[in-house]
Parts: structure tokens; C-alpha cells; sequence
């Protein structure tokens, strides 16, 4: 297989940067953005040739560039003869002659020279041969304005192409095309033809769209994100997070078939709905779940969440649950001696900013003692990864939105707040010490069926069911970042996978093997808007009656302590790192649980 490296264009969005010099070659922090990415495709055994595509007036640089480096499969650069952006070939002719030439007739695998990326190419390369087939990458995107600029695939449940568009005004998917492919020797026929029949020289996404029409074809969704350096301020962007250390690494791969996962608060909202997901999506995993099954709520609803477990177990899957609190080391310790997880998702805690004022003892021993528990555990019982889950609520009164990891959040406003942000900064310590890979992730508002009854969307349709006044806290004047249970449960699917990378600093020390993500909406809603959808979507559902005088039972009242007055969640990094945005639309969400709700309770 060869790997044909694009790099013929002007890259004129970049200015003076690249006015005379070609984009592949600058540098971002230590290496060049083609050096990052041949770092990779040099480790994959089908690779045995590198092939970089340029123009005349950069070639020379190439050339130069190539004497000093010493990766294991040969590099050639391809003149293409142009010298000028009027009169390049594009990319498809570019391919087209750079096959010519140099009389290919191999599988290849076709990359953009301008992309940082997240995932392994080897991963890539293993679905294309068990697919059999030509292959290009996809990702979600939910956003309609980005997929209006980049190509669009429609798939089936094997990831089987059943159509392209290239840029299209009305998406049929969202399924993104980022550039990215591997033609088999046996279409490469077809590269010609798509020329010769006007397909576009420009665009690869052109010619694989015509390939899409012409020969089965495979779609892989990308494991991790990619950063595409398309602008100035992309490209200072990613320096920026080169000097941070956070776009160095590519995230160490973890397969989750016929692994052993311990997953704690499994009767839990987010744990229930996780469980489920691994059932669905994992093969042949062991799935060892633990909750204390407090009375913090109705007890009936976390009986309900583990009966529908129960009953979701798939063949071949072996799932274990054990009635325990996490800060029982001794049963903790036992867990990890008798089913030796390789993987951890710690979701058990005391949730509730309010209650947190009044049971303080209860969030110091879930959340702070159990999870030391849980750390102690992985320390002697390595794992792949450990996942844990934050919370929004660590930013305090943060004024600036939207809230990035970034930002400093070192003045939390309710003891619960001050238990995640000790989380984060134990699994940091322990990162650091032990070489554990942990990842925290920061979750925004969740919501959905069967969710908790403390949280506002399920409290208020209780209340409004029997008759009762709601409180909207500070007159109305809040603004939450929702996110779907479903999001969320993706995100963290996705997380799971892509453990940070294990390397030593100059200390001989671990660099800690450690990060923490937004998972939110990105898209704050007035409480007073998130109220009027729910009410709709509760008439919709025949919870409440059409003719329901919600006006007569809202009461807008001071803000509580502990509370702030906005969460808003700045997800670049997990959309960068994982290739993952939440997508599902409040309205869409709050009908969910309405229906939920109107099945469970309103019998």
C-alpha cells in the first residue's frame, strides 16, 4: 500500500505564512503538521512507500526537508510542474499523475497534507481490510452549516455508502467526509475514468462520490477527532495547544470487546443508560456494576433502571451486579481482586447542589472517599483507563462563557462543586504518580426519560401533575446548557476509547497521563424557554390537559445558594479530540422523557 500525501496547494487562507512556503511544513510546536502525521502512517506494516504530491515552486523545500528525517519506509516527492494557484492541476489530478508516473498499481491510502489528528491511521487501514472494499472516513456533524461545506454520506448499518453529495444546501445525513481515503488497486481504474467523465479535478470529495456510484464502498467513523488547519487562526490555535500539550498526543486506543468494565452508580441515571450502550455496541464484555441504591430518591426508579439492565443483556455479554457503596474499600478492593476490570467508569457520587447544603457528610464519603477508594484500586490493580465523571457545576460563579477547560475554577460555591474539583485534582495526582490514564468528564444539566426526579424538568412535572406551584429560581433570569442523556452516554462511549497517551518526562517521571472534557449542549437556555417547551411537550404526551393553566402554577422567586445564575459549555475539545458534538435538540429531548412519563407514571 502506498500513502499518497496531497500537498500541491497555495494555501492562500494562510496568508504570508505560506505565500512562498508550503502549509505541510510548518511547524507546530516541535514537528511539522506532515511530520505528525507520517509519525503514524510509518508504523502501519501495509505502508511501503511515502508519496508527497507538490508543485515546482515547493518542491525544492521538500526535497530539503526530506534529507533530515529518518522514518522507515522510502519518501518520494512528486513534482507536479505547476507554479502557480491558476494553473495547478487540483487534487484528483494530482493523484491521477502522480499514478501515472510512477506506474502505481497498489492499494492506496490518499490523506490531506493539513490535518492534525487524534486516532491511528492503522485503524483506518484494519476496517478497509475487513470491509474488503474502498473506504473513506466519516464523522458526525451536526452542525448544517459545516456540513454544507465538506462532503455528506449516507450509510447503512454496517457502515456500508449508500450515497454522497459534495457540499450539499440540504444535508440527507450527518455523517461528514473529512479527507481521507483508501482506493483499492482494483478501483483505481475508476480514478481515471472520474476525470475523463468531468467529475472535478479539484475535489477528492468529487471523486469519491463518483466511486460511491460505481463500486461498493465502506465508510469508517473516525474513533478520535482531527484539527483541520484551514485559517490563521486555526493555525495559531494549534500552536497554541501544542505549547499546552494538548495536541501532541494521539490518544492510545482502547478496544472494549472482551474486556472487563466496572462500572460504578450502574442504577444511576447516566450509568443505567451506559450499561445499556455497552450492551448494545460491546462484544463479549463482562460488565461489573455496583450502587448503593440510597433513598437520596424514589428507590422504585433505580429498581426500574436495573430491571430494564436485566433484560437487556446481550449474547455473549456477562453483566454482575453488586449492591454496594463505593466507599466501602473493603468491597471496593474485593471488586478489583475477584474481576480485575480493565477499564473503569466511575459515575457513583452524592449529586445535588442544594442538598449538598443541608447533608454535607454524605458528598464528602461518595464523592471524596469513594473515589479515593476507586483511585487506590486502579493504583494496584492497573487499568487501561479510568473514566470519572466532573460536573459543570466546578466553574462557580464563573462570569466568562462559555466555560472552557481552560478557565480557572477555583472557587466553587457549593460543597458538591468542591468534591467533583477534588476529583480532578486526586486523579491528577495519581496520573502523575502511577501512570494511571483518567479522564474527567464535565457534565452540563443532563436530562432524559427516567432521569432524576431532583433535577427541574422532572420536579416541575410532578409538581404541575398534582396540582402544585413550580419556583423558577432567580425570576426567570437562569440559563442552562441541557444536554440529552443520549449525548452524554456518547460522549462517553467515545472517551472510554481514547485513554491519553502514556509517556516520561525529562524527570524520568510520568507525564501524567491525564484530561478533562466539556460534554454539553453548547446551546443555553432560558429557563423560562426551557419551561414553556416542557409544558407543550407534557400536553403533547397527555401528561397535563390541554386546557392546563400553567400561568396560574409558575411563581418566579431569588436565586438559591449554591446555584449560578449560567452553564454553557465550550465542547470544542471534545469535538477536536473525539469528533463528537451533542446533537439532540431540547424539544426533542423533553419529548422523550414526556412520553417516558406519561408510560410510567400516568398508567
Amino acid at each position: 500500500m502506498k500513502n499518497i500525501v496531497i500537498a500541491a496547494g497555495y494555501a492562500t487562507r494562510l496568508g504570508e505564512l505560506t505565500k512562498n512556503f508550503p502549509k505541510p511544513l510548518l511547524k507546530i510546536g516541535e514537528n511539522t503538521i506532515l511530520e505528525r502525521m507520517l509519525d503514524d502512517i510509518d508504523r502501519i506494516p501495509e505502508i511501503d512507500e511515502h508519496i508527497i504530491i507538490t508543485n515546482h515552486k515547493f518542491a525544492s523545500i521538500f526535497e530539503d526537508w526530506k534529507k533530515d528525517l529518518h522514518y522507515s519506509k522510502p519518501i518520494t516527492i512528486v513534482d507536479d510542474g505547476t507554479e502557480t494557484n491558476d494553473t495547478r492541476l487540483g487534487a484528483v489530478c494530482d493523484l491521477l499523475f502522480a499514478m501515472d508516473k510512477l506506474h502505481i498499481d497498489d492499494d492506496l491510502l490518499v490523506v490531506a497534507a493539513d490535518n492534525l489528528l487524534f486516532f491511528s491511521f492503522q485503524e483506518f487501514v484494519d476496517f478497509a481490510r475487513e470491509k474488503g472494499t474502498s473506504c473513506i472516513m466519516c464523522h458526525e456533524q451536526p452542525s448544517i452549516e459545516k456540513l454544507q461545506r465538506t462532503g455528506v454520506v449516507e450509510l447503512d448499518e454496517n457502515y456500508r455508502v449508500l450515497g454522497m453529495e459534495e457540499k450539499p444546501q440540504v444535508p440527507k445525513s450527518h455523517w461528514a467526509v473529512p479527507p481521507f481515503y483508501i482506493y483499492q488497486k482494483k478501483d483505481l481504474d475508476l480514478v481515471r475514468h472520474s476525470v475523463e467523465n468531468g467529475c472535478g479535478k479539484d475535489a477528492p470529495g468529487n471523486l469519491a462520490h463518483y466511486m460511491v456510484e460505481h463500486t461498493t464502498m465502506h465508510a469508517w467513523p473516525m474513533s478520535a477527532g482531527r484539527f483541520d488547519i484551514g485559517s490563521l487562526d486555526t493555525y495559531y490555535e494549534a500552536c497554541e495547544l501544542a505549547k499546552q500539550g494538548k495536541i501532541n498526543i494521539i490518544m492510545e486506543k482502547i478496544e472494549l470487546n472482551n474486556k472487563t468494565i466496572f462500572v460504578t452508580g450502574a442504577a444511576g441515571f447516566i450509568g443505567s443508560n451506559l450499561v445499556k450502550r455497552l450492551f448494545k455496541d460491546v462484544k463479549g464484555a463482562t460488565i461489573i456494576g455496583i450502587d448503593n441504591m440510597n433513598d437520596y430518591y424514589d428507590v422504585a426508579l433505580k429498581e426500574y433502571r436495573l430491571n430494564e439492565l436485566n433484560t437487556a443483556v446481550t449474547e455473549g455479554s456477562t453483566w454482575k451486579f453488586v449492591k454496594g457503596d463505593i466507599a466501602d474499600k473493603q468491597t471496593i478492593d474485593s471488586i478489583f481482586e475477584e474481576y480485575k476490570p480493565q477499564l473503569v467508569v466511575n459515575l457513583a457520587a452524592q449529586a445535588g447542589v442544594r442538598y449538598s447544603i443541608t447533608n454535607p457528610d454524605a458528598y464528602i464519603q461518595s464523592n471524596m472517599i469513594g473515589f479515593y477508594n476507586i483511585l487506590e484500586a486502579c493504583r494496584h490493580n492497573p487499568v487501561e483507563h479510568l473514566v470519572y465523571a466532573s460536573s459543570s457545576s466546578v466553574y462557580g460563579g464563573n462570569k466568562k462563557v462559555p466555560f472552557s477547560t481552560d478557565d480557572r475554577v477555583d472557587n466553587p460555591v457549593s460543597l458538591y462543586a468542591a468534591t467533583k474539583k477534588s476529583n480532578e485534582l486526586f486523579a491528577h495526582c495519581y496520573s502523575k504518580l502511577y501512570d494511571i490514564p483518567t479522564t474527567g468528564l464535565r457534565f452540563f444539566t443532563v436530562y432524559g426519560p427516567a432521569g432524576r426526579p431532583d433535577m427541574a424538568y422532572f420536579g416541575f412535572t410532578n409538581k404541575l401533575l398534582k396540582g402544585e406551584t413550580i419556583q423558577i429560581f432567580n425570576y426567570g433570569n437562569c440559563r442552562r446548557d441541557f444536554t440529552y442523556v443520549d449525548d452524554i452516554v456518547e460522549g462517553v462511549y467515545r472517551v472510554m476509547q481514547g485513554a491519553p497517551e502514556r509517556k516520561k518526562g525529562e524527570d524520568g517521571l510520568p507525564i501524567p497521563p491525564y484530561a478533562v472534557y466539556n460534554i454539553g449542549g453548547g446551546q443555553p437556555e432560558n429557563l423560562l424557554d426551557f419551561v414553556q417547551i416542557l409544558q407543550e411537550e407534557l400536553v403533547r404526551a397527555g401528561v397535563l390537559p390541554a386546557d392546563f393553566d400553567f400561568e396560574a402554577h409558575k411563581e418566579l422567586v431569588a436565586m438559591q445558594p449554591g446555584d449560578v445564575p449560567t452553564t454553557y459549555a465550550d465542547a470544542t475539545a471534545l469535538e477536536r479530540d473525539f469528533g463528537f458534538t451533542p446533537k439532540i435538540t431540547l424539544r426533542e429531548g423533553l419529548r422523550a422523557f414526556a412520553q417516558w412519563y406519561k408510560a410510567f407514571y400516568c398508567k
